[in-house]
């Protein structure tokens, strides 16, 4: 290796720090050919006391899901002991979180108590799936001993695809740029030519950017014992595909073939494979040969040896030197001899002209694909069909299908890659779908819902199903607009005109959704009734219904029945744009959690779907992300991470353009001011969101949730006449589970006080509490409202009852850590001084702990292993290990009973 010590110090120096369980993901990246690939195997020969899990992601796999994730398993599963090969790999339909756990539980068995080096190497031809399921992992491991080396051309993509967006601890990048002129006179030197004058080394250097793939083609290319004086004479040929060609020509026939052959097949191949596309008798002997020379690899895989080409950019240079009738016979060839499902690949590029019956075959498998729910592979053969068909018109409708394919498959960036072809698409209904698919993809909601809506018109009247397809996204955009009658209007017309059936099932959730924002959850409810029962006996055409189900019932009070219907969601994956209906769900099963009381698992949740959508979601979904946590920090008194999170999503919600976004960071700040009890801020940020037009909808959805927070703030305030309006509101509000009846009754009552009306509050009050927890328990309205009791009664002398009320609402506030709230229950029963001091301890335990530490530290409260912690946290036994001696310095503890005990005082 020449001329990379400072880089491979650099990587030394990122080991020690994971050494020291600091988990580290470096970004290894430069242009092909480089020396990334030396410099990550020197690397790893540094590294003895590492144990190293790579895979090398190959072309022909990109398309198959969990494809490298599943051979880094197996691959992890080699090296365990007998009694531990027992991983599973995992299956296609597998969600990105069990993907990512799966492999959690691999990497944990296979390092045993040794620090641990994970290497990708060309990382850009990796699937989707198994970028986002190993940067979902790394995600988890945060307190291990591991390094993540990420090899690739192109560290953006594959860094945003990995979903690590932003500023994340640990993750560092190291770009690998030429080498420098000395470096190239020592490579120079290295292959065998010491007495290059320092005026042609210049020029070398200056010619070939310093990178070894163009210098050793140089080489490769000149005569024996020389190099040329100026590269860029008519000497030496100025393409990196003539040099690589005159490099390649310099082995025997045989090796030369093997090289076009491991060229045309793009991927790793077997000895078997070649030895049918070559023929060759000999054919080890040459394989020897080009080992020795440094022109490919060998590694065993699966049992039989695979040969490798060096890196992408010499499988490219290589390619593009092949003449065309060489590369047409090749890939003739490979199309008779690879497996059936690469075939179709190598019969495109074999295509001396226009092909009509293989445009029919892959247009026929990507129906087949489209409707066995593979929509990422039904793409590619769209994309197939559009460069082999004769017909222009249909080259045109492939790409254009192609490009919907791959927003609604959440490929957001291939899609868009292709959005310069699309815009220069001649005027057709389809290229309108395709354009509004594209700005969805860039988070512009009524661009799209514009495009959408001329696409239905425009297939109206020759392609009923086609023209039903465009108004059903087209509603699912409307209600997130929300534009509650358009999204019924449009989900109707679709419904008017479609037989199929996922487009039905999406017709119908939109009428019902349409039909909430207009008039409530509880009438859009009405709409579902056909749903099964059970949700685990709805069909997957219905899913988009159930969501909507669950997601009304999670607003009108039915919080326990609506877990039972997001959860089912959250863990299956559904096609079609409405997909995105897959993150409302666990959103809102994480509000479910929240309203129920059962903060940690809202917490874990949302923890869960912030990794997620760091893989796979839109900028604009962080904003609904952080509007929900703020909430939760904001209970816990944490006031610099609620103004992180409401500043994050605040600078989220301005670049978008639809008003969804800012109506939940205004709650969600109105929520922390509630908090607070700054009840002019509280009236602020909600009349602000009540101003907006386009919220109108949204209001009647959120109202037991938004209403009880206006109208109680305004009371507070002074602003009577407008708590009255509230309370009006609310009372129109139709409930179909405890809370919004608890909500309503303690919004009554705060109006009633303010007023004056001393006696009259505590009724309504007393009502509140009375209401049977139908739905499921609301938990913090609940014990909110008991305070509020406690406060009209002590203004009447009946402190006993008042006593009572505080100490159950107490109660309910340590349980949850609710420091503030806490604190104002304290405060109106003047005996803060008087709590056990084994209270106070846990508590002051509790407030130093992070949010994975509370989880953690919860479950050993119940008794559970490490293993069965790091299972349902989808962390490594190292990590549950790392937090628990964190815990254990904290809290001065010495062993796991001290710390159950510690966390047990907090719920006593």
């Amino acid at each position: 290796m020449v001329g990379r010590d400072d880089e491979l110090a650099r990587l030394l120096d990122v080991a020690e720090r994971a050494r020291r369980q600091e988990a580290q993901i470096v970004f290894l990246s430069g242009p092909a050919g480089i020396g990334k690939t030396t410099l990550t195997a020197a690397f790893c020969r540094e590294i003895t006391d590492f144990r190293v899990l790579s895979v090398a992601a190959v072309p022909t796999e990109r398309l198959i899901k969990y494809a490298a994730v599943n051979r880094m398993i197996q691959d992890a599963r080699g090296g365990l002991s007998p009694d531990l090969r027992r991983v599973n790999l995992v299956p296609e339909n597998s969600s990105v979180i069990a993907a990512g756990g799966a492999l959690i539980d691999v990497l944990d068995d296979f390092r045993g108590d040794s620090p641990t080096a994970l290497v990708i190497e060309d990382a850009h031809w990796a699937d989707t799936s198994s970028l986002q399921a190993i940067g979902f992992a790394v995600l988890r491991m945060t307190h291990d001993h591991l390094l993540t080396l990420v090899v690739t051309e192109q560290a953006r993509r594959v860094k945003s695809d990995m979903g690590f967006t932003g500023s994340i601890k640990g993750i560092s990048g190291l770009e690998l740029g030429g080498l420098s002129a000395p470096a190239v006179g020592e490579y120079l030197a290295a292959q065998g030519f010491p007495a290059v004058p320092e005026s042609q080394m210049l020029r070398i250097s200056r010619w070939s950017d310093g990178n070894p793939l163009y210098i050793k083609a140089l080489l490769g290319a000149s005569e024996a014992g020389s190099l040329p004086d100026r590269p860029t004479s008519a000497e030496v040929p100025p393409s990196l595909a003539d040099a690589v060609r005159e490099w390649s020509d310099s082995f025997p026939p045989a090796g030369r073939l093997l090289l076009d052959v491991l060229a045309v097949l793009d991927a790793p191949a077997t000895v078997s494979l070649l030895q049918r596309m070559t023929g060759d008798e000999n054919l080890l002997q040459h394989i020897d040969d080009l080992v020795a020379a440094g022109a490919v690899t060998r590694r065993e895989e699966a049992g039989e040896p695979n040969l490798h080409l060096i890196h992408a950019g010499q499988r490219d240079a290589l390619y593009s030197s092949l003449s065309l009738p060489e590369r047409r016979r090749l890939h003739q060839a490979a199309a008779a001899n690879v497996d059936p499902s690469y075939r179709w690949r190598h019969r495109v590029a074999a295509l001396d002209s226009y092909d009509a019956e293989l445009a029919a075959t892959l247009r026929r498998a990507a129906e087949r694909e489209a409707a066995e729910g593979d929509l990422s592979i039904a793409a590619q053969y769209l994309l197939a069909v559009s460069a082999v068909s004769p017909d222009p018109d249909t080259r045109d409708d492939a790409l254009l299908r192609a490009v919907r394919l791959l927003v609604v498959s959440g490929q957001y960036a291939p899609a868009l890659a292709y959005a310069s072809r699309v815009e220069a698409h001649p005027a057709s209904a389809r290229r309108q779908e395709a354009l509004g698919f594209l700005e969805y993809a860039r988070g512009h909601d009524v661009s799209a819902a514009e495009h959408l809506r001329l696409a239905r018109d425009g297939f109206a009247g020759t392609d009923e199903e086609e023209s039903a397809r465009a108004a059903s996204d087209l509603a699912t955009l409307q209600r997130s607009l929300g534009l509650g009658e358009q999204s019924a209007r449009s989900a109707r017309y679709a419904l008017a005109r479609s037989s199929d059936p996922a487009v039905i099932g999406e017709a119908q959730a939109n009428i019902a959704y349409g039909a909430s924002l207009s008039r409530g959850p509880a009438e859009g409810l009405r709409l579902l009734t056909h749903l099964r029962p059970n949700p685990a006996d709805v069909a997957p055409a219905d899913l988009d219904a159930l969501v909507c189900r669950g997601t009304l019932g999670a607003l009108s009070g039915q919080l326990v029945q609506a877990l039972s219907d997001l959860r089912v969601v959250a863990r299956t994956s559904t096609p079609g744009l409405a997909r995105r209906t897959d993150f409302g769900a666990r959103v809102h099963v994480a509000i479910c959690h929240f309203m129920l009381g059962e903060w940690e698992e809202s917490r874990r949740i949302l923890s869960l779907a912030f990794d997620e959508a760091q893989v796979s979601g839109r900028d604009v979904d962080f904003a609904v992300l952080h509007a929900m946590s703020a909430p939760l920090y904001a209970c816990r008194g944490a006031w610099e991470a609620v103004a992180a999170d409401l500043t994050a999503a605040e600078e989220i919600a301005r670049t978008v353009d639809f008003s969804a976004p800012n109506f939940h960071v205004l709650q969600a700040g109105a929520f922390a001011a509630f908090v607070r009890q700054d009840w002019p801020d509280v009236v602020t940020r909600l009349r602000r969101a009540q101003e907006d037009p386009a919220n109108a909808g949204r209001i009647r959805l959120y109202g037991a949730w938004f209403l009880p927070m206006l109208g109680i703030a305004c009371a507070r305030a002074g602003q009577r006449r407008l708590a009255d309006e509230v309370l009006t509101a609310m009372e129109g509000f139709e409930a179909t589970g405890a809370m919004p009846v608890v909500g309503r009754w303690w919004l009554r009552g705060n109006v009633l006080h303010a007023r004056g009306e001393t006696q009259a509050a505590v009724r309504a009050y007393r009502e509140g509490l009375a209401e049977p927890p139908v739905g499921g328990e609301p938990v913090i309205q609940r014990s909110l409202l008991r305070c509020d009791l406690a406060r009209a009664l002590g203004g009447l002398g009946e402190t006993g009852e008042a006593e009572s009320h505080l100490a159950d609402a107490e109660r309910t506030f340590r349980r949850l850590q609710a420091r503030p709230w806490l604190e104002q229950c304290l405060a109106l029963r003047h005996e803060g001084a008087g709590r056990p001091d084994r209270v106070a301890d846990a508590e002051r335990f509790w407030s130093e702990l992070t949010d994975r530490e509370r989880d953690t530290a919860r479950l050993v409260a119940r008794g559970w292993t490490n293993r069965e912690i790091a299972g349902e946290l989808y962390l490594s036994t190292k990590t549950v290990e790392y937090h628990l001696g964190n815990m254990y310095a904290k809290g001065e503890l010495t062993n796991r009973r001290q710390l159950r005990d510690l966390v047990q005082a907090l719920t006593d």
